[in-house]
């Protein structure tokens, strides 16, 4: 059967979104005993370190040391607005939850919305990731408590194999996930082309935005948050991760780190329809993977796009401004939270870009 599937580099930008700042996608070598488990977090294994241009780039870089000082970046991404019968001012704008220095600094459009709102509404408060005791907890999930369990005990050959390929194009041997449990293998695939170019998690514009309101004093609405957003990349089965897993092979470093660069044009230029087609992809698959597979996709997308609706409703409803800021795949497409406000009978306005 052909399913659609979430697309791949969807899934990465949410978790570089909520796990960017836990090193979950940096894989050293990981045959380790529970003490060294710390360590192979830390950053991207040697075996990948070169000199090319496309090596992992540095990730020190942080929104605060950004140079604000400058001429705007000219980005004009996807902004909606939506007046509520009591007054309230919604605007809604669809989020890359990794950029680059050359995105900011941000246009009027968005800098003037952040200071008109009371409220700051985001996916998660991302800033909550970066204590020690979160990364440890996060860490210490990634393996098994077994020391004699392994990832090839837990997905198909095929699976296993398709993950090999696909690391080999990074110059990563198998043995780099070998322990980890298929939810930490499957999100370190998910991951990996960010480290190879220069879109960064600690300059995706919502943890950007997040800081800015917080210094301004403003309240930090969390729409789903991060016990939510774990939950959905963690808690599912090995059967769903053997299926996700699968769906790398014939990809390459180069076809992701292009597509990585495809979404980010898309998204500063606000294509909202390119976006919604790198959003459908789908994949010849069999009954009962193609099931798991739109489950997955069901969980991922249009489930969330639902909840995400009904608390932007709420804030219309209301008597407060908010800036609502979630990925802007939930805004794309006929499952999108543009097209479920209109058929509710809201009438929504696009911001235009001077």
């Amino acid at each position: 059967m052909k399913t659609k599937i979430t697309a791949m580099i969807c899934a990465a930008l949410m978790c570089a979104g909520i796990l960017g700042s836990c090193g979950d996608g940096n894989t050293q070598d990981t045959s380790v005993k529970e003490s060294e488990k710390a360590s192979t977090s830390a950053d991207i294994s040697e075996n990948s370190e070169s000199d090319t241009p496309d090596s992992p780039v540095d990730d020190e870089s942080k929104s605060d040391d950004l140079d604000l000082t400058g001429e705007e970046s000219g980005i004009t991404p996807a902004m909606w607005k939506i007046t509520g019968k009591n007054g309230a001012e919604v605007t809604f704008m669809g989020s890359m939850h990794a950029l680059s220095e050359e995105d900011y600094p941000l246009p009027d459009e968005i800098t003037s919305a952040l200071d008109n709102s009371d409220i700051l509404a985001v996916e998660a408060d991302i800033s909550q990731t970066a204590t020690i005791n979160y990364q440890s907890a996060l860490l210490a999930n990634m393996y098994y408590d077994d020391p004699d369990d392994s990832l090839d005990k837990h997905i198909s050959a095929e699976a296993y194999e398709a993950l090999e390929e696909y690391l080999a194009t990074y110059d990563l041997p198998i043995d780099t996930v070998k322990l980890f449990k298929p939810w930490a293998a499957n999100n370190t695939a998910e991951t990996l082309a960010l480290q190879y170019c220069d879109l960064q998690a600690d300059l995706g514009i919502d943890s950007y935005l997040i800081d800015k309101a917080k210094s301004k004093g403003k309240e930090v609405y969390e729409v789903e948050g991060i016990d939510f957003q774990m939950d959905i990349l963690i808690n599912n089965t090995d059967e769903t991760f053997d299926a996700l897993l699968k769906q790398y092979k014939g990809k390459t470093k180069d076809i992701m780190i292009d597509q990585l660069y495809k979404t980010h044009d898309a998204w500063r230029s606000g294509d909202i329809d390119t976006i919604d087609e790198m959003n459908s992809e789908t994949a010849e698959v069999g009954d009962e993977e193609g099931k798991l597979l739109e489950e997955y996709t069901t969980a991922f997308l249009d489930d969330r796009n639902i909840g995400m609706e009904k608390c932007a409703k709420d804030f219309i409803d209301g008597d407060k401004n908010v800036f609502f800021v979630v990925g802007a795949a939930h805004f794309a497409g006929e499952k999108g939270i543009i097209s479920l406000l209109e058929k509710d009978g809201y009438k929504v306005e696009r911001i235009a870009f001077e």
